[in-house]
């Protein structure tokens, strides 16, 4: 073999690993694109599915101030009413002392 065959091999040699080392670059950049597009959909798909689990819990708990606001009026309107109830029955009693102690006053 001629020394020129033999340079014209190795640069032959030299072209392919050239070659081959594009592809493989190629190859990790596809790769790597390829995951960083899968990992910023998975982020995407769970920001979108804590989204949906933060609206759930919200209306939960929405609903259950809703029902213990509910439940503490209307143990202040029974308070009321009973005390409406007790007040009223004591009207007359109140009134009956005052025209005592005012028929009383106007005697004495």
């Amino acid at each position: 073999m001629t020394r020129h065959e033999i340079l014209s091999k190795i640069k032959q040699a030299e072209a392919d690993a050239q070659a081959s080392i594009e592809r493989a670059q190629q190859e990790r950049d596809k790769r790597i694109a390829d995951a960083t597009a899968e990992a910023t959909n998975m982020v995407r798909n769970a920001e979108a599915e804590a989204q949906e689990y933060y609206g759930k819990r919200l209306a939960d708990a929405e609903k259950g101030v809703q029902s213990k606001k509910q439940a503490i009026i209307d143990d202040g309107m029974k308070k009321v009413n009973a005390t409406k109830s007790s007040a009223s029955g004591k009207v007359n009693a109140a009134v009956e002392h005052l025209l005592k102690e005012f028929m009383g006053l106007l005697h004495a």
